[in-house]
């Protein structure tokens, strides 16, 4: 790699810029909003206020996506189905990468650990 394309994905990745656009994208596909250009300035405006992760889904659409994956209704879901849950919600690479590669994960997960994960990995 040259030093200015080198130079150019330091810079990127420093600055979370593909993270930043991949957020925005998805949110903008997730509300469709009539006005996107208010709609992204205004999202900029939160991300300064209160950092970088600002929260797609509502308490209740996490619980709701547990649901869906607690097939059996047991209160619980794997591991393996928790992975799988998270990474549904990611708004990023940045994001399932963190899920991909955490050990942070019971091997039992009830539906109030599911939330705190969401907010932990994914800003909820």
């Amino acid at each position: 790699m040259n030093y200015k394309v080198e130079s150019v994905d330091q810079y990127l990745r420093k600055h979370r810029i593909i993270e930043l656009f991949e957020d925005l994208c998805t949110k903008a596909s997730f509300n469709q909003p009539e006005n996107l250009e208010e709609f992204l300035v205004e999202d900029l405006k939160i991300k300064q206020q209160q950092g970088f992760l600002t929260p797609i889904f509502t308490k209740q659409e996490v619980s709701n996506i547990f649901d869906l994956f607690d097939l059996k209704r047991a209160g619980f879901i794997t591991k393996e189905n928790c992975k799988r849950a998270l990474l549904t919600m990611a708004a990023s690479q940045h994001q399932q990468q963190i899920i991909e590669l955490t050990d942070q994960i019971d091997d039992r997960v009830d539906v109030n650990r599911f939330i705190r994960l969401a907010e932990q990995f994914l800003g909820v």
